[in-house]
């Protein structure tokens, strides 16, 4: 004669729970971070992409927008730079 635990059942239940919770919680976490590394990659080849068309003697303006980003391009004297969302990238000439 066996007798069933409810307690039991219900026990692994919320462990099972608990560790799909985690395990989407883990996943939608490191999805999130790699999107923004994306993003960070996707502005820095933005930005000397405009530096090499500058280069290859194309017309760039001092404001170029792409994908909805503001992308300011400055010359000095011995620098090209980019600036976008408080990112500057810089090539020395």
């Amino acid at each position: 004669m066996s007798q069933k635990r409810n307690g039991f059942i219900l026990f692994e239940s919320l462990t099972a729970l608990i560790i799909s919770v985690s395990v989407i919680f883990t996943l939608t976490l490191c999805v999130t971070e790699q999107f923004k590394l994306i993003d960070k990659w996707e502005q820095r080849v933005n930005a000397h992409k405009i530096i090499l068309l500058y280069l290859e003697g194309q017309d760039v303006s001092r404001k170029i927008v792409i994908k909805n980003r503001v992308y300011y391009f400055s010359q000095t004297q011995n620098k090209y730079q980019v600036m976008v969302n408080k990112n500057v990238y810089q090539i020395e000439k």
